[in-house]
C-alpha cells in the first residue's frame, strides 16, 4: 500500500504540525480532514521514492566478494561451484 502525505490547509497545528503521512490502500477515497484534530487537510502529490542506480551489470567476481556462492548450471538440474 503507498504512503500519502497530507498537510494542513490552514496553519499548522500543535498536534499534527505541518502535516502527517498516512498509509492507506490506493481504491480509498483521500482524508479531507486530520483524524487527530479534525482540520482540513488535503493529499500531496506522490513524490518517486529515490533507489541507487546500478552503475554496472554485476558479475561473477561482485557476487563473490560480496559473499555469494556462484553456481553454474552443467546440465539439466546439476550445477557446480565456478
Amino acid at each position: 500500500m503507498p504512503v500519502y502525505r497530507y498537510v494542513p490547509l490552514k496553519s499548522p497545528c500543535k498536534l499534527c504540525g505541518t502535516g502527517f503521512d498516512r498509509r492507506h490502500s490506493a481504491n480509498e477515497p483521500a482524508l479531507t480532514q486530520c483524524p487527530v484534530c479534525g482540520q482540513a487537510v488535503a493529499r500531496e502529490d506522490i513524490h518517486t521514492i529515490n533507489t541507487p542506480k546500478l552503475l554496472k551489470p554485476l558479475s561473477v567476481t561482485d557476487a563473490k566478494q560480496a559473499g555469494f556462492t556462484v553456481l553454474k548450471r552443467t546440465s539439466a538440474g546439476e550445477y557446480e561451484k565456478q
